[in-house]
């Protein structure tokens, strides 16, 4: 197959350009743990990248014993691969090349970033604790979510790794409140976000901002939120049966149970039958073990928004390298018709491939950008939901 020659269009050069405009449109993925795999040179989707888990240390009486580094590997699958093609005609390749970048590069890298950030924030309903409100845009409500994570040993001495995720409508409420927005309230910060509609930092969290990508949550229509475990449980375990007198209805992921003062995130749907839910998944697994017929609590709230504050340790994205073919012992010398480039940000490990063809029959050259990566919640006790049921 003869090879195209493409003058300008370069595709390492649109894949760099495209790299740094998902960099900034990203949202959700930018205050998270970014891991990646440095030595392996590409993947493919369904592979699975590993990652190492952020350490922690407990402080002994010295003399100690020295503590294992806790940095174990995550196995995080590489089950996305999204991307964006369009075509450029021969009216559309006499423009500048700033100007494909901006018409063409900057809106489909922006389409990839909100994809990665919905299949992002989607984990969200894997978070187990929550502040449930009918109010949630208060400073008291706010501050709760500051005692939840505090309560977990959440480390909370840097404000740059916390953050806060609200949906827009909640953004605008907080921004009508003096603590936000005003001088009396919050000083020269305030007034600046009557400037920029940016809320910033507070109360300890480096980051409060909105996020059209926060999801909703319709709950499960279990006749009763008051059931029992069915059989013993020895912590460590993530699937329970539970009971009660006249159950009927579903949980699905996303609802909450509470047993032993300890809260968990459903994760499937599981319909009653003969008065039981059977195998209800959930995370994380059983934190200390469970009597047969202890006392469960469901909650099955449907809410119009689950708002959160995490630690960047919370949650972790990873991307990886899809392959460019530039192996010519294999292809040959572009003996594949194409042009492909895939480049990776080496700090944080953010990748881009970009793909440029003839396409003869539409007498156009085609691109296309295209992303590999997984999420994974990294501890779920690193952040909590604050539930808008307003």
């Amino acid at each position: 197959m003869p090879t195209n020659t493409l003058g300008y269009y370069d595709p390492a050069f649109y894949a760099n350009e495209a790299l740094i405009h998902l960099r900034k449109a990203l949202g959700f993925a930018n205050t998270v743990h970014l891991g990646f795999d440095a030595e392996r040179r590409s993947f493919g989707r369904g592979d699975v990248i590993n990652i190492k888990r952020p350490s922690t240390f407990t402080a002994q009486t010295a003399p100690s014993t020295a503590q294992d580094m806790k940095t174990e590997s995550v196995q995080i699958a590489l089950d996305q691969w999204r991307e964006v093609k369009f075509s450029l005609t021969d009216r559309e390749m006499a423009y500048t090349g700033d100007q494909i970048i901006t018409d063409h590069i900057a809106p489909a890298a922006y389409a990839l970033a909100d994809k990665i950030d919905q299949d992002g924030c989607a984990l969200i309903k894997q978070i187990p604790q929550s502040s449930l409100t009918a109010a949630a845009a208060t400073v008291e409500n706010l501050l709760d979510t500051r005692r939840i994570l505090m309560s977990n040993a959440v480390p909370m001495s840097d404000p740059s790794r916390l953050s806060v995720m609200v949906t827009p409508v909640i953004e605008q409420q907080l921004l009508n409140l003096s603590a936000f927005s005003q001088w009396q309230g919050s000083g020269a910060v305030g007034t600046d976000a009557q400037v920029t509609g940016a809320i910033g930092g507070r109360f300890g969290f480096g980051r409060i901002f909105a996020n059209q990508n926060v999801p909703a949550h319709t709950g499960g229509t279990a006749s009763t939120t008051s059931v029992l475990a069915k059989g013993a449980y020895l912590a460590g375990v993530s699937t329970m049966t539970l009971d009660a007198v006249s159950l009927t209805g579903t949980v699905v992921p996303g609802d909450i149970f509470t047993v032993g003062g300890r809260t968990y995130a459903i994760t499937n749907t599981v319909t009653a039958a003969s008065n039981e839910l059977v195998g209800v998944t959930f995370t994380p697994a059983l934190e200390a073990d469970v009597a047969d017929n202890a006392p469960v609590t469901l909650n099955v709230t449907t809410v119009i928004g689950e708002n959160v504050a995490y630690h960047r340790d919370a949650f972790a994205l990873a991307m990886a390298r899809l392959p460019d073919y530039s192996n010519t012992g294999l292809f040959g010398t572009a003996a594949l018709g194409v042009q492909v480039a895939s480049v990776q940000d080496p700090v944080t490990g953010l990748a881009m491939r970009s793909r440029i063809y003839y396409v003869g029959a539409d007498s156009a050259v085609h691109v296309a950008l295209d992303v590999l990566y997984g999420w994974k919640v990294l501890n779920p006790r690193m952040a909590t939901r604050l539930r808008d049921q307003s």
